[in-house]
């Protein structure tokens, strides 16, 4: 190195490049978002392992050009958060990002997960008491006037957090089946450390083959373990493992229950990577794959004998945490509360969207009577969300002769599909829709 090279000190980067660094970054999204006329934004709170606090805020828009229509996100902050994580304290951060980039009055929806604080804080109407709490439980017997009318701020819940819910539910009712979990982790952490285990699998199984070691924070990557473990061959695996890791043999019992365990958790699986994109669309799928887990579930609990109790617990945890669309579509009582996913904004979605139009009604709704008792009121529950429709269509100016644009070439939208979900998640099953949004 020359000598006469003096090199950048700490504070320099620290205190001078780094801010310059986020203002010139600031000013690039400011400049992204000032022509913008409705804007959606993501808000999270979480703490790290030495229990700081963090206050995340993600805007998504839709930005037009004359070659196209693309989605764009970007993260407006994520700051230490110092304070209780009360819904007034949530609340005024949320705000003040919001003002610094001159967003507050374009937002129309703040999705947000299920904790108590996060529903508190971005409530149309604040309660006049708060409760601090971060239990992640839905508050089904609240009251809420929430109107559908866009342009005023709303919050809905994240669905792939809803699912991950339903998901912990299921999971309470497979304790029995805990310890095949644990024999399936333990295999895991052995081909991660032992290199006597590992030539011994590599022998047996080739080296192109692996067990994921799983996140405990990740309920996806815990599937992707047993699923793995299941493809391999029971019975050398049992041979491999009767020598020095005795402990580790899954029974016969234990296998079947496994196997039973993918094939019900796959659909889950390949639902919640399917709705986590942030490049596509992915509000319209959210009624299809709701109905659709949920006809899985009941054709699941005629058929897996073992997991029958863990059938049953997802889909009554389903119905319960996703309450709103089952009582929209006459699949559930109506108590007449403010239920989660009960927003118009969902169902309107899923009809918008080419791919599905109202397929979703013919395949999924399932009510009790005669056959033309269940078609008549699937053809009344069809004109009903097509009045829905119109109506709200009615109330949104579209503008569409304010900025004319040259004409583009679209192209043509993608066929309706039979089924979102892939039977049994297999992936050379997928539909060319699913697999081309999976790869984007």
């Amino acid at each position: 190195m020359d000598e006469r090279y003096t090199p950048i000190s700490r504070t320099t980067i620290t205190s001078k490049q780094i801010p310059q660094l986020v203002m010139r970054v600031k000013e690039c999204i400011k400049s992204s978002l000032v022509d913008q006329k409705s804007i959606s934004v993501t808000a999270d709170i979480w703490s790290d392992r030495t229990m700081r606090s963090y206050l995340g805020v993600t805007a998504h828009v839709l930005n037009s050009s004359t070659s196209g229509y693309t989605l764009n996100a970007y993260l407006l902050n994520c700051r230490r958060f110092k304070w209780r994580h009360s819904s007034e304290n949530i609340s005024a951060a949320f705000d003040e990002i919001l003002d610094d980039y001159n967003i507050s009055d374009k937002v129309d929806f703040i999705i947000t997960d299920n904790a108590a604080n996060m529903k508190k804080a971005f409530k149309v109407i604040m309660a006049d008491h708060s409760d601090d709490s971060e239990d992640e439980e839905d508050m089904v017997g609240e009251q809420l006037d929430t109107d559908f009318l866009l342009g005023s701020r709303q919050r809905l819940s994240c669905f792939a957090h809803s699912l991950q819910l339903v998901i912990g539910d299921g999971m309470k009712e497979v304790k029995v089946m805990s310890r095949a979990i644990s024999k399936m982790a333990e295999l895991a952490s052995l081909l991660h450390s032992s290199t006597v285990f590992k030539d011994r699998f590599e022998a047996v199984f080739g080296s192109g083959k692996s067990i994921l070691v799983s996140n405990v924070t990740r309920w996806n990557s815990q599937f992707r373990q047993i699923q793995a473990v299941i493809e391999l061959d029971h019975t050398a695996l049992t041979q491999m493992c009767s020598v020095d890791f005795e402990n580790v043999v899954l029974s016969s019992r234990e296998w079947a229950q496994c196997r039973e365990l993918t094939q019900i958790f796959g659909p889950f699986a390949e639902a919640t990577e399917l709705t986590e994109g942030d490049k596509i669309v992915t509000i319209s799928m959210v009624v299809p794959t709701v109905l659709e887990l949920h006809s899985h579930l009941t054709e699941m609990d005629s058929e897996k004998r073992l997991c029958r109790p863990l059938t049953r617990a997802l889909k009554a945890s389903l119905k319960r945490r996703f309450a709103g669309i089952f009582v929209g579509l006459r699949m559930a009582e109506d108590h007449g509360l403010d239920l989660p996913f009960g927003h118009d904004i969902y169902m309107l979605g899923a009809m918008l969207d080419p791919q599905f139009g109202m397929n979703w009604v013919e395949m999924d709704v399932r009510t009790s009577g005669s056959a033309t008792t269940i078609q008549n009121t699937k053809k009344e529950l069809q004109k009903s969300l097509t009045d829905s429709l119109i109506t709200q269509a009615k109330k949104v100016d579209l503008d569409i002769c304010e900025e004319p644009t040259e004409p583009t070439q679209d192209s043509p939208p993608n066929a309706k599909i039979p089924r979102l979900l892939a039977k049994n998640s297999q992936k050379e099953q997928f539909h060319p829709w699913i697999s081309s949004k999976c790869q984007q």
